[in-house]
């Protein structure tokens, strides 16, 4: 069921926050099996709202302890000013489904929450198709069910990349992006100190207001190579 009303929230800037990202995804699995959703979200929400970023996936719902734990996360999270980034990462044996099957209808149940929270969605052509019915980064852009009118990185199978942030659209040639995962954690890096670029006035409106910096901070996040993240 799509919720009735947009979450609000006012996105800080990095040096509002101590850490740029908290990845759920990878926090939940090594979470205390036996710990309730209530418990894993009073112990993980103090670094969550520390950072700028909060980055789920389809996979961080699979379990129903972790779906009610997110669920939770999410409605205190946001609020104060964490923003939401979705990598899809669709991956159907890791639900009981067979290898390159749709998401069923209890996925698109407990994922729908995670799209209509976020702020960032990157995903496959295969995923966007399959859980927006588009793999134009722009139709995705501003699908009814997204009221938060998210940036949106799609992935081709070539290895290059289709993006729309804050109104504005583009593509990267697959020889920028040697490391999809490491560009993805740079971009959210460079974009927690550019909240700015995100900005987004409503469908068919262009709202940024420095197309030359969003060109900066993707090639920025591009080039970066295999280098690791600085300290600084």
């Amino acid at each position: 069921m799509t919720p009735t009303s947009t979450p609000t929230t006012t996105r800080p800037t990095q040096t509002d926050r101590h850490t740029p990202l908290f990845d759920l995804s990878q926090a939940l699995p090594i979470a205390s099996s036996a710990d309730s959703p209530a418990a894993l979200t009073e112990a993980m929400l103090p670094r969550i709202r520390d950072s700028f970023w909060l980055l789920v996936s389809s996979n961080s719902v699979i379990e129903a302890q972790h779906a009610q734990a997110v669920s939770m996360i999410l409605e205190r999270a946001i609020p104060s000013g964490v923003s939401v980034a979705l990598d899809l990462d669709w991956q159907p044996q890791r639900w009981g489904l067979p290898p390159q099957a749709p998401p069923s209808a209890e996925v698109l149940r407990r994922v729908q929450p995670l799209a209509w929270s976020a702020q960032l969605i990157r995903c496959s052509r295969e995923e966007a198709e399959a859980f927006f019915g588009s793999a134009d980064p722009v139709r995705v852009h501003r699908h009814d069910s997204l009221p938060q009118r998210p940036a949106v990185l799609i992935r081709a199978d070539s290895g290059a990349l289709d993006w729309c942030i804050g109104g504005r659209q583009g593509s990267l040639e697959a020889s920028m992006l040697q490391d999809h995962d490491l560009f993805l954690t740079r971009l959210l890096d460079n974009l927690s100190s550019h909240p700015e670029l995100l900005g987004n006035a409503g469908p068919g409106l262009d709202a940024v207001a420095d197309p030359d910096g969003m060109a900066e901070q993707l090639l920025s996040a591009a080039l970066a190579g295999s280098a690791p993240l600085s300290d600084g």
